[in-house]
């Protein structure tokens, strides 16, 4: 689902673009949640609690920080989130340079124009690499999806062995399933510690798996029958 953050702090352009949004991604047949923010506050609030969106269309005149400042934050964790700005004014040019906008869209806001910007953007997003997205310590990260080899769980704490790295983050296995389950590459949960990714399966055994990097990994006793039914229907389909 792409997350979408609407900030502007007039209500009635809030309400007008978020309508607006709303309708063009329907028509558009994206499956998309989009969040209105009368703040900039507000938006970053939502991102620290909720993590990362895709899309943010930012007013840059607003109380308290402006759409510029709260760019600037949003870019200090976040590298990949498209900025899109919107205003009656260019004197924050510079300034919104340095934050590596998407695009500009002039005030008042147009359906024709809000709906160019979105097929751009949305077709921009499609040309990325499947992610998978984490938070450590308040930052957000993103990894290929195809570059992860298996999740590990260990306590509350779940380890990624990618191709080039290895890096952990806090959440529950299951949540973490549950996600990987949406991606178009199969992962097995053949343990209650462990998530593989199929793709680098070199073999599988009646009480373990073997990785393409030599890596045994055991098959929780409780798991083995299912690790074989998908295993088999994973490599049918090959």
């Amino acid at each position: 689902m792409i997350r979408i953050g609407i900030c502007d702090d007039a209500e009635e352009q809030l309400n007008m673009q978020g309508k607006m949004v709303e309708n063009i991604v329907d028509h558009l047949g994206i499956n998309a949640k989009v969040n209105c923010f009368r703040s900039g506050e507000d938006l970053l609030c939502e991102i620290e609690q909720k993590g990362s969106m895709d899309i943010i269309l930012l007013d840059i005149e607003m109380e308290g920080i402006n759409g510029v400042e709260t760019a600037r934050l949003i870019r200090e964790t976040d590298f990949r989130v498209i900025l899109v700005f919107i205003s009656f004014y260019d004197q924050y040019c510079k300034k919104m340079i340095s934050v590596q906008p998407f695009a500009f869209i002039d005030k008042p806001v147009t359906v024709k124009q809000l709906e160019a910007v979105l097929k751009h953007a949305l077709e921009f997003l499609g040309k990325l690499e499947e992610t998978f997205e984490y938070t450590y310590k308040k930052v957000s990260y993103r990894i290929p999806v195809k570059k992860i080899r298996y999740f590990e769980s260990e306590k509350r704490k779940v380890h990624i062995y990618a191709t080039d790295e290895v890096c952990s983050f806090y959440r529950k296995l299951d949540e973490v399933e549950q996600e990987m389950d949406k991606t178009d590459i199969k992962f097995l949960r053949i343990s209650k510690s462990y998530l593989v990714n199929t793709n680098y399966i070199k073999e599988q055994r009646f009480g373990k798996v073997v990785m393409n990097d030599g890596t045994e990994i055991k098959i929780g006793p409780s798991y083995r029958e299912r690790t074989r039914k998908d295993y088999i229907e994973v490599i049918g389909k090959i």
